[in-house]
C-alpha cells in the first residue's frame, strides 16, 4: 500500500510546547508548499529535538545530584571516623542537603553524637537517592519519547520514498 501526500490549506501547525512549523517554505525542493508528509516529518523532528533538549537538562540535573550524593557519602565516612572537619561538614548538611541545623549536634566528639549526625544525613541521602531514581525513570521516558519521534520521522521518510518509487514505476 502506497502512501500518497498532498498539499493542505492550513498554514501553521505546532506540537504542544514547540514553535510552529510553516507549511509555506521556500527552502524545499520542487515547490513552495510543504506536503502533509513533509509536515509530519518536520513536526516529528522538532518533537525529537525538544525531547533531546529536555534529556540533556535532566542529565545535567542528575549529574549534579550524583555529585552531592558522592560528597555526602564521603562526609558520612568522615563523620563515622570522627573527623575534625565537622564544622565544614555540618554547614554542607545544612546548606546543600537541607538538614535542619537543630537536628545536628554542635560537635561529634562522642559516638552518640556521631550517630545522631549520621542518622540525620541518612534521612536526606535516602530522599535524594529516591529523587535520583525518579529522575532516572523520567529520563528513560524522555529517551523513549525521543526515540519514538525519530522512528516516526524515519518511518515517514521511508514510506514517502516507497510511495515516490511506486508512483515513478506507474508512469
Amino acid at each position: 500500500m502506497a502512501i500518497s501526500v498532498e498539499t493542505i490549506a492550513v498554514n501553521r501547525y505546532a506540537p504542544r510546547g514547540s514553535e510552529a512549523v510553516n507549511l509555506y517554505s521556500n527552502g524545499l525542493e520542487g515547490g513552495d508548499h510543504l506536503t502533509i508528509g513533509q509536515l509530519v516529518i518536520a513536526v516529528a523532528m522538532r518533537s525529537a529535538a525538544a525531547y533531546e533538549a529536555q534529556s540533556v537538562t535532566k542529565m545535567n540535573s542528575m549529574a549534579a545530584g550524583t555529585a552531592v550524593l558522592d560528597r555526602a557519602a564521603d562526609y558520612m565516612d568522615k563523620v563515622a571516623n570522627g573527623t575534625n572537619e565537622w564544622p565544614t561538614i555540618r554547614q554542607f548538611l545544612i546548606d546543600e542537603l537541607g538538614v535542619d541545623q537543630n537536628a545536628l549536634p554542635a560537635d561529634i566528639d562522642t559516638y552518640k553524637k556521631r550517630m545522631e549526625a549520621i542518622n540525620a544525613m541518612k534521612v536526606k541521602v535516602d530522599a535524594l537517592t529516591q529523587n535520583q531514581q525518579t529522575d532516572m525513570i523520567d529520563m528513560q521516558s524522555l529517551v523513549n519519547r525521543r526515540d519514538t519521534a525519530y522512528s516516526a520521522s524515519s518511518n515517514m521518510v521511508r514510506a514517502l520514498g516507497k510511495s515516490m518509487h511506486t508512483d515513478a514505476n506507474n508512469f
